[in-house]
């Protein structure tokens, strides 16, 4: 047994004993417990005394702790003869004489030798009792123990679990450091894992979980290999969604492309069975950026159309050369497509002048009753003739010349509605596009987007937060595994109005956490200056913010 002292002491604080726990012969230490609970403590080292603890502390000084020996009322202990000659006040014995407790206990729960012996009996009335609180005293003295391996000893391996047994521990003042712990022992992280998520030093999370285990507070489990192993892959969705998804490669379709091109100047030996293949051909590039490794599917479409080549109709030709307009055709569609104007022009020209007429004749008609219902009580024989005259040969003259013009006309009408669809198309789609390209984000938005838990917008945020800063410095606040630590992070700082940008980090396990970076400063010296004004939780022994230059920000541990 490692530490025999301690583990007795903590065993009669859970059975609720009374009576005094003495410890070695010289010096003898002495507990005073009633209930379990720790009322006062003797010592004969002479550093455990209370005369001694006055100088140390400056209460008194030597000189005056000489004359109060050579001067003593023997009718009242040491203390009161101090309070007396007003070396000390009331308060100031009070308070070194709480420190000689916390001393002996302290000096108690080190010991590595001494076998303890307990005597159980009620106290005595004349029994100083002190107001303590026993297990804050128990764990102050625990995480005063030195012996690293001793205490590893007793505790077992890091790779342990913890899991809380009792809720009496939210009750329970921590220090600064220590207070992340308790919302994080249920029993899916191991004691490596803790310290690591809380950036707490393993010796002293160690020492605090030994506390929990004596006290009867909580139980510690070793994870088994496979266990382990299970556990990791449970927990890796949780921890992955965060991270930013890796682009898929594009390297299968570039087979397809070269494989495809040899077959383009095959339609101009085999009419019926090359336009097939040439409208997969044509077709075929536009999907492979979609598709990606799924492009293996195209071989057998390729295949399928080879045996239904000779009943397939001529309509795929019609189609091809419909599809390939922006291309030059073969010579053979060229002419194909010369004919249907040729024959084309020629109704126009018929139908050119009968619609020109017809519009002529219903805009005269129109105009004639409007010219007739204005005079009509005076004038009803003069709108007659006008109708009827024979000028209907110079209305014909005026659409022929239009009708020399057939083949701009018909030119001009086509191309007149695309562009027409196009551009109002175009616009409409583009209006989304401007919060993608608006630059980074604010410092509400990111602390906004943190608090909603959109980890992957957080990480874009503080990737482009990242490149806006290059050349400036900023504060790391901590390294963190999981969003619950980033957003407490944040919620600690809320009242500050915080700029914060997370930045991925890999790790030598190979997981991905995350830095939580803070603010933007001139130099290395305005980013420690504001370190200072961080709340406590961040100024913690092993948890102080470290300051970076932006470009210098690692990616990995």
């Amino acid at each position: 047994m490692s530490l025999p002292a301690l583990k007795d002491l903590f065993e009669r604080q859970r059975s609720r004993s009374t009576g005094l726990w003495v410890l070695g012969e010289e010096p003898k230490r002495t507990i005073y417990m009633e209930a379990g609970d720790i009322v006062f403590a003797t010592s004969t080292d002479p550093l455990d005394r209370l005369t001694h603890l006055l100088v140390e502390r400056g209460k008194i000084t030597q000189a005056q702790l000489d004359y109060a020996m050579a001067n003593l009322n023997p009718a009242m202990s040491i203390g009161k003869n101090l309070i007396e000659m007003g070396f000390i006040t009331q308060r100031d014995l009070l308070a070194v004489a709480k420190g000689q407790v916390e001393r002996v206990v302290g000096t108690c729960l080190a010991a590595t030798v001494e076998a303890p012996a307990f005597q159980a009996r009620e106290l005595d009335a004349r029994t100083v009792r002190l107001p303590f609180d026993t297990p804050a005293m128990l764990l102050a003295g625990v995480l005063a123990l030195s012996d690293r391996e001793l205490m590893l000893e007793e505790l077992g391996p890091l790779n342990q679990v913890v899991v809380l047994e009792t809720r009496r521990l939210q009750d329970f003042t921590l220090p600064a450091d220590l207070a992340k712990l308790p919302g994080l022992l249920d029993g899916t992280r191991t004691l490596l894992e803790l310290s690591r998520e809380t950036s707490v030093e393993p010796f002293r999370l160690g020492a605090f979980i030994l506390f929990l285990r004596e006290m009867g507070w909580a139980r510690l489990h070793e994870l088994p290999p496979l266990d382990r192993s299970a556990l990791e892959r449970a927990l890796e969705p949780a921890e992955t969604t965060i991270s930013p998804a890796l682009p898929e490669p594009e390297s299968a379709p570039e087979p397809l492309l070269a494989e495809e091109p040899p077959a383009a100047p095959q339609p101009m030996d085999e009419p019926a069975s090359t336009p097939y293949t040439t409208q997969e051909v044509s077709l075929a590039p536009p999907e492979l950026p979609n598709l990606g490794p799924e492009d293996e599917l195209e071989e057998p479409l390729l295949t399928v159309p080879e045996p239904l080549a000779p009943p397939e109709p001529a309509m795929p030709i019609q189609h091809e050369a419909e599809v390939g307009l922006e291309e030059p055709p073969a010579a053979d569609a060229l002419e194909a497509d010369t004919a249907p104007p040729a024959r084309r022009s020629w109704l126009l020209f018929l139908l050119i002048p009968l619609v020109g007429l017809g519009l002529w004749g219903g805009y005269k008609w129109s105009r004639a009753p409007r010219a007739a219902a204005a005079p009509a009580p005076k004038e009803e024989p003069a709108p007659v003739p006008k109708p009827t005259p024979p000028p209907a040969a110079p209305a014909p003259a005026d659409p022929a010349p239009e009708a020399a013009k057939p083949a701009p006309a018909p030119e001009a009408s086509k191309p007149a509605p695309t562009p027409v669809v196009a551009p109002k198309a175009a616009p409409e789609p583009a209006k989304p596009a401007p919060p993608v390209a608006s630059g980074p984000a604010s410092k509400s938005q990111r602390l906004q987007t943190i608090a909603q838990g959109n980890w992957k917008q957080a990480i874009a945020e503080g990737t482009a937060q990242r490149e806006l800063l290059q050349g400036r410095w900023t504060l790391r606040l901590e390294i963190a595994c999981q969003g619950g630590t980033i957003q407490q992070a944040a919620e600690l700082l809320n009242k500050q109005d915080p700029d914060l940008f997370i930045v991925p980090m890999a790790m030598r396990d190979g997981r991905t956490c995350y830095q939580i970076f803070l603010g933007s400063y001139g130099s290395e010296a305005a980013a420690k200056a504001a370190a200072q004004s961080l709340p406590a939780p961040f100024l913690v022994e092993g948890n102080r913010p470290k300051p970076f230059r932006v470009a210098q920000i690692p990616d990995r541990q």
